[in-house]
């Protein structure tokens, strides 16, 4: 299993939307907005600050990343996983570790993430990934609606 990470051109764009919508759907489970995601074309438009990721495994298109500089705590920090999403069908075998560090090893520096508190599969999922791309200084910041993930890569 090769799983691989590139930035999506506009091009991808309707399979991302595709991805994005499966994801909006499942998110909501946890307590996710709706099916709105009014950041989606900025990720083509603020290139110097956004970076949109196809995750594959050999060369099926199982999901995606959405990078960004903005800081989900208010503290400064280099980058941030807005959005991350594996297909079901590709879960439970490692593709989402593989591709989570290889989104967090493409931008050395200091990461944050959120995890919603109700999302318990990525509240496991996200310390494992972190360790496995090898974050150091790590810190949790929990609060009643989620956890924040501060650390660094490289």
């Amino acid at each position: 299993m090769d799983i691989g990470i590139e930035l999506a051109p506009a091009a991808q764009k309707p399979l991302l939307r595709d991805l994005l919508s499966q994801y909006l759907a499942e998110f909501e489970r946890y307590g996710g907005s709706g099916a709105d995601y009014p950041y989606f074309d900025a990720y083509w438009q603020e290139i110097e600050s956004r970076w949109p990721y196809l995750i594959r495994r050999d060369s099926e298109c199982i999901g995606f990343a959405f990078v960004n500089t903005w800081s989900p705590s208010g503290r400064s920090t280099d980058f941030s996983i807005a959005e991350f999403y594996i297909v079901p069908d590709a879960r439970r075998h490692g593709a989402g570790r593989d591709a989570a560090t290889a989104v967090l090893r493409a931008h050395p520096g200091r990461w944050e993430l959120s995890v919603m508190a109700l999302n318990t599969p990525a509240q496991a999922f996200w310390p494992r990934a972190i360790d496995a791309a090898g974050g150091g200084d790590l810190e949790r910041v929990k609060s009643d609606s989620e956890t924040i993930y501060r650390f660094r890569i490289g």
